[in-house]
């Protein structure tokens, strides 16, 4: 599918309706496939049935463009592996078990207690994007021309620890400008922030998005269990928005998130990932991070759609993740 295939493309749809989807900041065919009918129709201030037409006349116009979009034989499917693209973790090691890095396309999840390590698995990700492809980076040209969204729910984004980061990695003051930050204030902030993600990939060519951590909040403003399904709804539409994201514009996304104590569990350690099967079932690789002893942590790949379980050890420095 292009990247360039504008709305304007989508056949049996009026002009007014096309201003409207544009002025919401829907300017590309494969946006239409992010939103449901009614969200679509939320966004616009169209119709819920004309949002159905919307999104049905773009399926229909891209089956026929590309026919890799519909039904295909299995012989033609490119594996995961061979489409993506790696993002340096800052370890060797690390990259080595994630078969080669963070990779676009997919949602990796970071998980572990307090200090292990996500914000600084994260911190150190969002510095190495910017580095050219054959050194692990995802920066095609200059930092100034691309994007990494880091959404910090945890307040722990500094300054002073990217540019100690950058440092190390030979980047420039300047990568900072090419870094935007959102600060959500509630879970409902957090999805709006991450609906808009949508009007800011293709017009800042994001690489990266980050967020850290996707649990916080849900967890801090649904706290009765009556108000459990409205959390893991709400959880569930945050990750699958991110992993259309990741999917349709080749984008790496990683996610931190919280753990919670299982005093049954006698076996295989007592601290497990909070989010429920919601979460575990549409990630594409979940690393539980582990505090051996300082500096020291372990990465270990707990569960992924296409990667053995694996582990390694990393050190955290004041110049990021490292061996």
């Amino acid at each position: 599918m292009s990247l360039d295939d504008s709305i304007e493309k989508i056949p049996g749809i009026g002009s007014t309706t096309k201003k409207k989807l544009i002025s919401a900041g829907i300017i590309y065919i494969k946006d239409v496939l992010m939103f449901s009918p009614a969200r679509l129709a939320e966004l616009t201030g169209i119709s819920e049935e004309t949002a159905e037409k919307v999104i049905k006349n773009a399926i229909k116009y891209l089956e026929r463009k590309e026919k890799s979009f519909g039904f295909i034989e299995a012989s033609k499917i490119e594996d995961k592996i061979s489409v993506g693209r790696f993002l340096h973790t800052g370890s060797k090691k690390f990259d080595k078990i994630l078969g080669g890095g963070y990779a676009s396309k997919t949602i990796t999840e970071l998980c572990g207690e307090y200090r292990s390590g996500k914000t600084q698995c994260c911190l150190t990700a969002t510095v190495t994007a910017f580095l050219p492809p054959d050194h692990g980076g995802l920066c095609d040209e200059s930092p100034s021309k691309m994007t990494v969204v880091f959404i910090d729910t945890e307040q722990t984004f500094t300054k002073k620890r990217i540019l100690e980061i950058a440092k190390r990695f030979e980047l420039k003051e300047d990568i900072l400008d090419s870094i935007l930050v959102g600060r959500p204030l509630s879970a409902y902030h957090q999805m709006q922030m991450i609906n808009d993600l949508v009007k800011l990939v293709k017009r800042r060519n994001v690489k990266l998005v980050a967020v850290d951590s996707l649990t916080r909040l849900p967890r801090a403003d649904f706290e009765g269990r009556g108000e459990l399904y409205a959390r893991q709804r709400l959880i569930l539409a945050m990750v699958e928005k991110l992993k259309r994201l990741a999917q349709l514009y080749d984008i790496v996304v990683i996610i931190t998130n919280q753990v919670m104590s299982r005093p049954d569990m006698f076996f295989g350690g007592h601290a497990v990932p909070i989010g429920g099967h919601v979460l575990a079932h549409n990630v594409d690789t979940r690393v539980m991070l582990i505090v051996k002893k300082d500096p020291i942590r372990v990465a270990r790949i707990i569960d992924s759609a296409w990667l053995p379980p694996a582990e390694c050890e990393i050190r955290i420095t004041n110049q990021g993740i490292m061996d």
